[in-house]
């Protein structure tokens, strides 16, 4: 008998650790390098009247993201795109970056660990940085995201995502200033431009 409670014990022993390296949890932090192709948005030409689109250019960026639950993340994104403001020939086309800068949650759902679909909302910010010395101005932002990301091991993994942004403006406010004269005006009351690309996502 005490032979048999011996062993009993030893295989209770045996078995709590094996249970517990049996929970495996997923990743905690995802960081994201993403690349894309940014396009929308227009404002008006002042001396013209007429409205002007920023052109589509390749966007670039990453994303950091924490676990907060199961299945989900508090995501920092930020992304910057080099276009151009053409003058219609009337005037010459302008140099302009975009920077976003943007904090949001982000879910994650599937029953396939190594496939997760995920949507994400943003809150943030758009930075205007244009060239030749002029005036950069930034707006209050937000953005949505939909994707799915495939993972090729526990640590890797691809994601693939289209994402829209609003962005608050006022009709009055300037663009492309230089000591309070304006090139550009913004048109209505909200800024309307999305990108569509993927990255490599490293988790751990």
């Amino acid at each position: 008998m005490r032979r048999a409670a011996l062993l009993g014990a030893g295989l209770l022993a045996l078995a709590l650790p094996a249970g517990a390296q049996g929970v495996v949890e997923g990743p905690k932090v995802q960081i994201a390098a993403l690349a894309g192709w940014g396009f929308g948005g227009s404002v008006t030409n002042l001396e013209t009247g007429l409205e002007r689109s920023f052109d589509a250019a390749p966007v670039y960026g990453g994303t950091l993201g924490i676990k907060v639950g199961e299945g989900w993340f508090a995501e920092g994104y930020f992304s910057r795109q080099k276009s151009k403001l053409g003058g219609g020939g009337v005037t010459p086309d302008f140099d302009i970056a975009l920077e976003r800068y943007l904090v949001g949650i982000q879910q994650e759902t599937g029953t396939n660990p190594r496939v997760r679909w995920f949507g994400t909302f943003w809150l943030g910010a758009t930075r205007f940085v244009p060239g030749g010395g002029l005036d950069s101005a930034t707006k209050f932002t937000g953005g949505l995201g939909l994707g799915v990301k495939t993972y090729f091991s526990d640590n890797i993994g691809l994601r693939l995502e289209a994402r829209g942004f609003y962005t608050l403006v006022k009709s009055e406010g300037g663009l492309l200033c230089v000591n309070g004269q304006c090139l550009f005006a913004f048109s209505g009351s909200g800024l309307w431009q999305g990108d569509v690309g993927g990255g490599l996502i490293l988790a751990f």
